[in-house]
């Protein structure tokens, strides 16, 4: 088969190696030609690519309505092609917020109960990456983005952690991104398993034909499902019984929390031991850049939610949030409601510092419900964040935006907010 690969980030060289051991004649092309693309020759990308490939793979971050795409005469995402080659128990975790943590912990259990397991897909490494190594269990966590092309993929346990605000820079509207999160169960079939959060309202219906299991901070209405009490996890339906017991004596926040619950719903659904899910959530220091403590100083703490890059992470953060919040918002524009965000918790937030392409259109919507002001870079956010907290006061780095407009990524962003913290003492 001919086929093109288009991009030459990770995920484009990996399906790219992968193409050409399987035996295809692979194209590997871009828009732009890097400097140094390794040992795999690339070309720059023209209409006589997408005549002469019988398929076209493209990178996740490839807008589905570009022109060139309209060409081709078949298109897959690389998870749809990764999963045909691998035979393991697919795991498979999307949702808004969350995915990242929950599929960490689900891996971390798998591993912990002695079985082969490995992770991959939108966290690294890309899925294709696994098709040499073919483990038994494969945990994936799964963006919007790759599930724009799939065609027959199909996760024996699909979970859905929520669905908020989110890419509504990408997509034509919110149906139509709730459209590219729920696609994922489509193809699942009797014998396989959706776990969905019981409190979402946009997952009240999905297709496919897999049996259903929710979850939600509250026991779900009826059927097979978990949920707390207390620190505890309980399950309900056929699964009933006592689950492991979360970490006591650190604030978890509700995000992290909710992690903790679907993984130790997934152990579960496997048959393994609650012992292991506890052992692992004692053990567990979260991911670096989710609500993420960096330091106190003079009773101000400081808090690293980089990640946060939608309304609905944000919502999160805050709603775990006890005494006053100093706010740091802001990057790259997604069109999320903030005025939202300031009404709920108005009560919490002493103030709102804005930053990045976002600021304004911030500050305009929040100002006449707290406190509001610009900042021009990080640096100058923390100081004047410093400045106004007293003792008891948290500043939240949590900015609801895409980071791209500042920063390489919500990775480099929370770098430079710690760095800005310690430059203080």
């Amino acid at each position: 088969m001919r086929i093109v690969v288009w991009g030459t980030g990770r995920t484009g060289l990996d399906t790219a190696r992968e193409m050409i051991r399987q035996g295809h004649e692979v194209r590997l092309v871009d828009e732009k030609v890097p400097r140094q693309s390794g040992e795999l020759p690339v070309s720059l990308l023209k209409e006589d690519d997408m005549k002469w490939a019988d398929l076209v793979i493209p990178s996740p971050g490839i807008p589905r309505f570009h022109s060139m795409l309209g060409r081709a005469k078949k298109v897959l995402s690389e998870i749809e092609v990764a999963a045909r080659l691998l035979t393991g128990t697919l795991i498979a975790v999307t949702g808004s917020n969350g995915k990242t943590t929950t599929t960490t912990l689900i891996h971390r259990i798998l591993t912990r109960a002695g079985l082969d397991a490995s992770i991959g897909g939108n966290i690294s490494p890309p899925l294709i990456s696994l098709v040499e190594r073919n483990p038994q269990y494969i945990v994936a966590e799964i963006s919007s983005f790759q599930l724009e092309w799939i065609e027959r993929f199909r996760p024996h346990i699909g979970i859905c952690l929520n669905i908020t605000p989110d890419h509504l820079d990408r997509y034509r509207d919110m149906d139509e991104y709730v459209f590219y999160k729920k696609i994922m169960f489509r193809n699942q079939q009797e014998d396989d398993i959706a776990v969905l959060n019981a409190a979402d309202p946009y997952l009240r219906t999905v297709e496919g034909r897999a049996r259903r299991v929710g979850f939600s901070f509250n026991p779900p209405s009826s059927g097979d499902g978990a949920f707390l009490e207390g620190s505890r996890v309980c399950f309900q339906g056929s699964i009933a019984g006592q689950g492991p017991m979360l970490p006591e004596g650190r604030d978890l926040g509700n995000g992290l929390k909710e992690d903790m619950l679907v993984s130790a719903l997934v152990a579960r659904l496997l048959g393994l031991d609650s012992s292991i899910s506890q052992e692992v959530f004692a053990d567990f220091e979260g991911i670096h850049h989710r609500f993420e403590h960096v330091a106190t100083i003079d009773g101000v703490s400081f808090v690293d939610d980089s990640k946060a890059t939608n309304v609905g992470a944000l919502e999160t953060a805050l709603s775990g949030m006890r005494g006053p919040v100093i706010l740091i918002l802001g990057g790259k524009d997604k069109g999320g409601d903030f005025s939202h965000i300031a009404r709920r918790f108005s009560d919490r937030i002493r103030m709102v510092i804005a930053i990045g392409e976002a600021a304004g259109r911030i500050v305009q919507e929040v100002s006449d419900i707290v406190d509001a002001e610009y900042a021009s870079d990080m640096e100058q956010a923390v100081k004047t964040a410093f400045e106004r907290a007293a003792s008891g006061d948290t500043v939240l780095l949590s900015p609801g935006c895409a980071s791209f407009d500042m920063f390489q990524s919500y990775a480099h962003r929370g770098e430079v907010f710690r760095q800005c913290v310690h430059s203080i003492r």
